[in-house]
């Protein structure tokens, strides 16, 4: 039957059990202590890495690794237990062999995990902790797995900026393309409408007066080109008129000369009159025919020149005519033009911004090559540790002898509970609704103890709870 107990309950039975329960507490104790004391001794080396901040640069240079590399703080124990930093430690230093031969690398990285410890500390450093049974082992690979870290984590930051310089370097390829393209496009427009071109408004502006201009001077010479045409028209029926006249004349006066001389000598006051006469009547006639030649030559030049002056005239029209053509089809060219060269501007404008990109992102490259040994700073390395971190055998055996006392204080509590026997009045009174008559003591001990002597109640018998108490009826 199971009942509770009190302390000095507890008390008693363990000490009625003393040799049982000093039998567990030293074999639990005893298998416990050889456990600990068996344990091999693991040895700590920690190194505290501080990351250096990376702003000079940014303020001058865009940079095109977008984390900046404290934020891989937040992340660093991930990444420092990653498989690529643990495997290439592994294989570097020839860890963990016989999981390696075994199982295979992936075993060997998963028992790594389990002794490294990652702690950040503060905001720019972490501590990094290494255990192993070498020590000298675990202080090189607690030096070594911070420079690991920092090789992978450099050659992730400069793979991304290779990759934004061939990136921008692509597009440029593309946008270079285009631009040629639309420049082309451009030209060929300006060739087919050369002369009609919004750049072109102002000349053919000023095409259109300077030929207004001249026809205003053609036109005055033309009027007075024909006006002199009318004068020499007027003049030359005058002038034939008087050499007409004077032939005229001449022919009288030969005829009165031969007549006078075919009745006088040539000495003949009348004869001589009459020779001087046609001798001046014939200067005169030639003088009136070398006019009428001279107003026939200047009547042929003035006609050419109203002929030259129409000419040019006409000529001059037309040219006012195409500069007038060429202001009409102005606007329509310009708003064709107009958009072709919004196109080739915003094509440009993008492949300068990206040119520019690409100048950036070079310069960042080469920033991240420059500044890849100062990003990482190791501020405490790990030294080889004298002492074992681990097992805490004093820790171990102290805990060993609380397992052992609390299995002994268990078993003896256990069995006490476990047993029926009574073995005082209280327990009597308590478990049994009966009175108490008497109490006889053991008169064959030493010791003076306590009977029961219970009333006949159908032959049961009261159980003594040791072999030298008797049984009272």
């Amino acid at each position: 039957m199971e009942r509770g107990m009190t302390a000095d309950q507890v008390l008693k039975a363990l000490w009625r059990r003393k040799v049982l329960v000093g039998a567990i507490v030293l074999a639990v104790f005893a298998i416990g202590s050889a456990i600990v004391l068996l344990q091999p001794n693991m040895y700590e080396a920690s190194a505290v890495v501080r990351v250096q901040p990376q702003r000079p640069g940014e303020e001058m240079v865009q940079r095109t690794v977008s984390e900046l590399i404290e934020q891989r703080l937040l992340t660093v124990r991930q990444e420092l237990m990653s498989r690529p930093v643990l495997q290439k430690a592994i294989e570097e230093m020839n860890l963990y062999p016989d999981i390696v031969s075994e199982k295979g690398i992936e075993a060997a990285v998963v028992a790594m995990r389990k002794d490294l410890t990652v702690r950040v500390e503060g905001e720019t450093s972490f501590e990094l902790t290494y255990t192993n049974r070498d020590p000298e082992l675990a202080a090189k690979v607690a030096n070594r797995l911070p420079q690991l870290f920092a090789e992978e984590t450099l050659k992730s930051r400069q793979a991304q900026a290779s990759r934004a310089t061939k990136l921008f370097s692509d597009e440029i390829g593309s946008l270079s393309e285009s631009v040629t393209g639309w420049e082309k496009k451009i030209a060929a427009f300006k060739v087919a409408h050369i002369g009609e071109l919004p750049e072109q408004l102002e000349m053919n502006m000023r095409g259109l007066e300077r030929v207004g201009a001249l026809l205003q001077t053609k036109s005055e010479e033309l009027r007075v080109a024909e006006a002199r045409r009318s004068d020499l028209a007027r003049a030359r029926n005058a002038a034939d008129s008087e050499a007409g006249r004077l032939e005229a004349a001449e022919t009288t006066l030969t005829q009165d000369l031969v007549a006078a001389r075919s009745s006088w000598t040539g000495d003949h006051p009348e004869v001589k009159r009459l020779d001087q006469e046609l001798n001046a009547m014939s200067g005169k006639r030639k003088d009136a025919e070398g006019r009428q030649f001279a107003e026939r030559q200047e009547r042929t030049r003035v006609t050419g020149l109203i002929g030259a002056i129409q000419k040019d005239i006409e000529a001059l029209h037309q040219q006012a005519k195409s500069y007038q053509e060429r202001l009409d089809r102005t606007p329509k060219w310009a708003h064709e033009l107009g958009v072709l060269q919004r196109d080739y501007e915003i094509a440009r404008t993008k492949y300068q911004s990206v040119v520019s990109r690409r100048i950036e992102a070079e310069l960042a490259q080469e920033l991240e090559l420059r500044g890849a040994e100062d990003l990482f700073h190791v501020v405490s390395p790990a030294s080889v540790p004298a002492l074992a971190a681990k097992p805490d055998r004093v820790g171990g055996l102290l805990i060993c002898l609380l397992i052992a006392l609390g299995l002994g204080v268990l078993t003896g509590v256990v069995l006490e509970m476990r047993d029926d026997s009574i073995r005082d009045t209280q327990e009597l009174r308590d478990r049994l609704p009966l009175p108490v008559l008497a109490v006889v003591p053991n008169m064959q001990s030493a010791k003076v103890e306590k009977r029961v002597l219970m009333p006949a109640t159908g032959g049961r018998n009261v159980v003594p709870p040791s072999s030298s108490d008797s049984t009272l009826n």
